[in-house]
């Protein structure tokens, strides 16, 4: 029977208040129930990697009711307190290299942000106050906020917001399926990476403050990977021009791609990361700043703080949970498990693509896995953008019980989704995912040939 509340026209407005929608009832794993019993195998990880140790973790949730019952929030600056301090401390000793610094922010929109700001701060206390221009690609998405959506390439979601944004993104995407010079990798001698410096000669080195990329591309791009020598080359061309480099790890950080960060892939130390999502494991809102040394110490050498705040950093709470989520991912070593289960996702989801004349690519590493959808897969002919053929398969992968994450196609470019599990799927969950998957894409090309 529904809730009366499930009948009442939803108060919540936004993008998430479809009024269609079931409502959820319980979660355990990578299970999610809604109220009239159905059952979906969460295979995004709900926003792209958020669920990192599954649903109904009774450990993380017994921490953050310790916490709240010891104290829930103090000052900071005026009191300091063990869970922001131990966590920061288990961050640093996950990060590659001199990423020893933590910032602790409400998601990934807010750690963005802060890199910004970051950079620009870090330029002037070494009295380069002229370096204030962020550089991104033009598929790219860094966040809601207006300086984060200013440097995302994903026009859906800039659109209504044209007037207020900064910037645009102005370096060329990495996207060896759809290059966007015409060229194969390895003869194009990485034309897309050496994009970063012609956009820098344009502008000036002496102007720009840093360069900031996601390692693999979510939401704007469905798991789009460099080959290798891409990032070695973009961290070159930083060091060169006196630039920061910034992982946007929000998603791919905290062993989503079967590394601690995504980065790691293509052994390249930033900057600076930014990470959230499977940080706190969808439990409470929370993202993360890692600060290289050489950018923390500018601030301590000239005497200057860092000029930033916001009214719920480094949360007792958040952080409480979050350091609960860190001890489960390291004692139950999920970050190899999303590398074994990750290869064992790639090879099914190989073996259906050489079945399925709808999947264009597959692409991804460890448990971060996206799918281009075509008209023709010799061809890459994308689908006309009128046909929705996204949200078809998302539609009809939740009739069949499973939950993915669409992801912006764009003019030129297939639809596209991403399935992304939690990092404790099994063996046998990941053969029912891509089981559900290979029904609900019948399903999608059997309507399109109606």
């Amino acid at each position: 029977m529904q809730s009366e509340t499930s009948q009442r026209k939803p108060a919540l407005f936004g993008r998430n208040a479809a009024e269609s929608a079931p409502f959820a009832a319980r979660a355990e794993g990578i299970r999610i129930w809604d109220e009239a019993g159905n059952e979906y195998l969460d295979a995004s990880s709900g926003a792209i990697s958020v669920i990192s140790v599954g649903h109904g973790v009774e450990e993380v949730v017994e921490a953050m009711a310790a916490q709240a019952r010891a104290f829930a929030y103090v000052l900071g600056g005026r009191l300091r307190h063990h869970p922001a301090e131990d966590l920061a401390q288990a961050l640093a000793a996950m990060a590659p290299g001199d990423l020893n610094r933590v910032i602790f922010v409400s998601g990934g929109s807010e750690a963005n942000e802060t890199a910004f700001k970051l950079a620009r701060n870090y330029h002037v206390v070494r009295g380069k106050p002229e370096k204030y221009i962020v550089l991104s690609r033009r598929r790219s998405y860094h966040g809601a906020t207006l300086a984060t959506l200013s440097l995302s390439g994903y026009e859906e979601r800039r659109g209504p917001y044209g007037p207020l944004l900064l910037w645009e993104p102005q370096v060329a995407e990495c996207n060896c399926y759809r290059c966007p010079f015409g060229l194969s990798y390895p003869q194009c001698q990485l034309r897309c990476a050496n994009d970063l410096q012609r956009a820098i000669d344009e502008y000036g080195a002496e102007k720009i403050a840093a360069f900031i990329a996601e390692p693999i591309v979510g939401a704007a791009g469905a798991a789009t990977t460099p080959p290798d020598g891409y990032f070695q080359t973009i961290r070159e061309i930083c060091e060169r021009n006196d630039i920061l480099f910034i992982a946007d790890e929000i998603i791919t950080g905290l062993g989503r791609t079967g590394r601690n960060f995504g980065i790691e892939h293509w052994g390249v130390v930033p900057d600076v990361i930014t990470t959230a999502k499977g940080l706190s494991g969808g439990y409470v809102p929370l993202g993360a700043v890692i600060v290289s040394d050489k950018v923390a110490d500018a601030f301590d050498a000239a005497g200057k703080p860092f000029v930033h705040g916001f009214t719920y950093m480094a949360h007792p709470v958040t952080t409480a949970a979050a350091l609960a989520v860190l001890n489960v991912v390291q004692r139950e070593q999920l970050i190899e498990n999303a590398r074994v289960q990750g290869e064992r996702l790639f090879s099914r989801l190989a073996v259906l693509a050489d079945s399925e004349p709808l999947v264009g690519e597959v692409r991804g590493k460890g448990l971060l896995a996206g799918l281009e959808l075509v008209t023709d897969p010799w061809t890459k002919q994308p689908h006309a953008k009128s046909l929705g053929v996204t949200q078809r398969l998302i539609a009809a992968a939740q009739a069949r019980g499973l939950m993915l994450y669409p992801c912006q196609s764009g003019e030129g470019h297939g639809d596209q989704v991403i399935v992304s599990p939690p990092l404790t799927v099994t063996a046998e969950e990941i053969d029912a995912i891509v089981e559900r998957l290979t029904l609900a894409l019948a399903d999608v090309r059997a309507d399109l040939d109606a």
